[in-house]
């Protein structure tokens, strides 16, 4: 049995639904952890600990490209779903139309921007002078293909608000099918190291982004952009900025949290930073799959919200939860039982292979909280909570993790420096529910009363 859109959203029973609209997203964000290792893993069969770490400490700018095209993506998707459950496709496009126009103007600003403060971003993070001559390589590349990078991330948000993950989907297997193609072709092909890397990475973004922009074209979207519909109304932007800031703050201030962390792990050298960007990348496998589960509902539960639906929105949050917290139990188990062979699988360094255990030993603490903690942070996004979701994302990576970095590596060094994490998604994760449940609460008395 097929089903529209608006029917999956509207009246598909709420397990059916949740599969049916989180199996593409976390298909999606397992084809996104592919892209986001795909660099690392090849880079790793050099076993070069230099390119490993100018990996490494690239990863604040990748997350500082996402925060960014985030606003637009997640704040433009919060906004669109639910004029979508309100049937306002006018209002709709106009939100789409707006939101790819300011993500990629900002892609060029940021672009430029980067490009001249290189310098000044491997001062920060404490590069070396071997690490930091590949790393200014890798970044240059990046930063130059940032509408790319920028605009691919904006378009998977607004195609999932609307509930095309399958489309989303599509474009990210294309745009990492062609990274893992080009990868060794760059790197032992062409001998281009770290600067190959960057090159079939942005390559892949292009194309992923390109089918994105066909299936608008097409006309097959609910919410098609248009020239007619760009108006850039302060209304728009409001919706959009009130909830893509307080999301994106989250991962701003997360790149903010790894330049610190790379810094602070610079003393303990090379191969420990090294060694903590791997493990980053090896945790991302869970935490990206909790993130497709949440994307996945997020467009559920908003369009609920927006019908004023609260018992199946409430259904479509519990249920979620539950799913996600069992696939937790899986990955805690994963982790614990093998992280010599997680590390393995990226680089044979025997010293960074040590220091990773050591990294994934404090991590595993974080996965079931990240479990849950996603899906309540979507909730809030997706009932458009802009004060809640602010508070809960200054909290997970600047007001708790921050601090903790400082304090936990001044208190127990290097073993405190990566319990930071774990540490501030419980606090948050205890934040978030009682927001989420506070919410629901009033939902449920105003809707019965």
């Amino acid at each position: 049995m097929k089903h529209s859109r608006i029917d999956i959203l509207e009246k598909l029973p709420i397990p059916k639904a949740i599969v049916f609209l989180a199996l593409p997203s976390v298909l999606s964000m397992l084809i996104n952890v592919l892209y986001n290792l795909t660099d690392t893993f090849f880079i790793g069969k050099l076993n070069d600990p230099y390119q490993m770490a100018a990996v490494s400490i690239s990863l604040p700018l990748f997350i500082f490209q996402m925060a960014i095209s985030g606003i637009f993506g997640t704040g433009g998707g919060s906004y669109l779903s639910r004029l979508l459950g309100e049937k306002d496709f006018a209002a709709a496009r106009e939100t789409t139309s707006t939101a790819i126009f300011s993500s990629g103007v900002v892609s060029i600003l940021l672009g430029i921007a980067g490009i001249i403060l290189i310098p000044q971003f491997l001062q920060s993070v404490g590069a070396s002078a071997e690490t930091g001559k590949y790393a200014s390589r890798y970044i240059f590349i990046i930063l130059l293909g940032s509408p790319f990078v920028m605009l691919q991330f904006t378009l998977v948000q607004l195609l999932r608000a609307e509930g095309a993950a399958r489309e989303a989907m599509n474009g990210l297997f294309i745009g990492t099918g062609a990274n893992i193609l080009l990868d060794p072709l760059f790197i032992f092909v062409f001998h281009m190291g770290v600067t190959g890397a960057a090159v079939a990475t942005v390559i892949g973004q292009a194309m992923g982004m390109s089918y994105y922009l066909s299936y608008y074209l097409r006309k097959k979207s609910l919410a098609a952009p248009s020239r007619k519909y760009l108006h850039l109304r302060w209304n728009c932007y409001k919706e959009i900025l009130f909830i893509g800031i307080p999301a994106s703050l989250s991962q701003i201030m997360m790149g903010i949290g790894n330049t610190i962390s790379f810094k602070l792990a610079s003393p303990y050298g090379d191969h420990s930073i090294a060694a903590l960007g791997v493990a980053s990348r090896v945790l991302s496998i869970p935490i990206f799959v909790f993130i497709g589960i949440s994307i996945g509902v997020q467009a559920l539960i908003g369009f609920n919200y927006g019908a004023r639906n609260y018992a199946r929105m409430k259904k479509a949050i519990i249920n979620s939860i539950a799913i996600s917290m069992s696939l937790g139990v899986f990955f805690t188990a994963l982790f614990a039982l093998f992280p010599r062979v997680l590390i393995s699988a990226f680089i044979k360094d025997p010293q960074i292979m040590d220091i990773g255990m050591v990294i994934l030993d404090a991590y595993v603490y974080a996965i079931p909280f990240a479990a849950i903690g996603m899906i309540l942070m979507a909730s809030l996004q997706a009932m458009g909570k802009a004060l809640p979701a602010l508070i809960v994302a200054l909290s997970r990576q600047g007001l708790v993790y921050i601090p903790f970095i400082y304090l936990l590596n001044h208190l127990y060094g290097f073993k405190g420096l990566v319990f930071a994490m774990p540490a501030a998604d419980a606090i948050t994760t205890v934040v978030s529910f009682s927001f989420v449940f506070i919410i629901v609460r009033k939902l449920k008395h105003s809707s019965s009363g």
